[in-house]
């Protein structure tokens, strides 16, 4: 007779996010996060970033850019880019004729939900917006509407998600 052992399986916590560099490569940037450890990973876009780190390193990422640059843009082209991201994230919106105007302006090319990290993006012509799931933003009836024509991508909408749908198609001249 074999011995049984117990097998415990332990989730290990990867270290917290220390900085973040942004590899300018011709007219293309890449994310280079790099953690408490030494360790770093490399990516090529926003997105593909959200499929690997965690919630709270969304949240620590954040941080890190706003320690740096605060309330102001960011001259350099690639780091606006992530600033604005995660302040649209994070931030309440200033004023509605920012970002949040566009999306009335172009058209939805994609709506993407990622589950682990609840943020949805929505890729428009010129631009995507991230949003975290939990935090209402101030979106026009016209993309609400784009956003329920368009068929949800990427994980599987949990209920909060649907929350999201239902408040949105219960706002005025949204429904059919």
């Amino acid at each position: 007779m074999g011995v049984l052992h117990n097998l415990v399986l332990v989730a290990i916590k990867s270290p917290s996010i220390a900085n973040y560099k942004i590899i300018k490569q011709g007219r293309k940037g890449v994310y280079q996060i790099v953690r408490e450890n030494g360790t770093d990973m490399v990516y090529i876009s926003f997105g593909a970033m959200l499929t690997d780190i965690s919630r709270d390193d969304l949240t620590e990422l954040y941080r890190i850019v706003m320690r740096k640059h605060g309330m102001n843009e960011p001259e350099d082209e690639f780091d606006k880019v992530l600033w604005e991201y995660l302040k649209n994230m994070f931030e309440e919106p200033l004023s509605i004729d920012s970002i949040w105007s566009l999306p009335g302006q172009q058209r939805l090319i994609c709506w993407r939900y990622y589950d682990a990290y609840r943020v949805h993006c929505l890729n428009l012509e010129s631009v995507d917006i991230y949003m975290l799931i939990e935090r209402k933003y101030p979106l026009s009836a016209e993309v609400c509407k784009a956003m329920l024509d368009k068929k949800l991508q990427g994980g599987k909408p949990d209920e909060d998600c649907y929350k999201l749908l239902k408040m949105m198609e219960n706002q005025d001249g949204i429904r059919k």
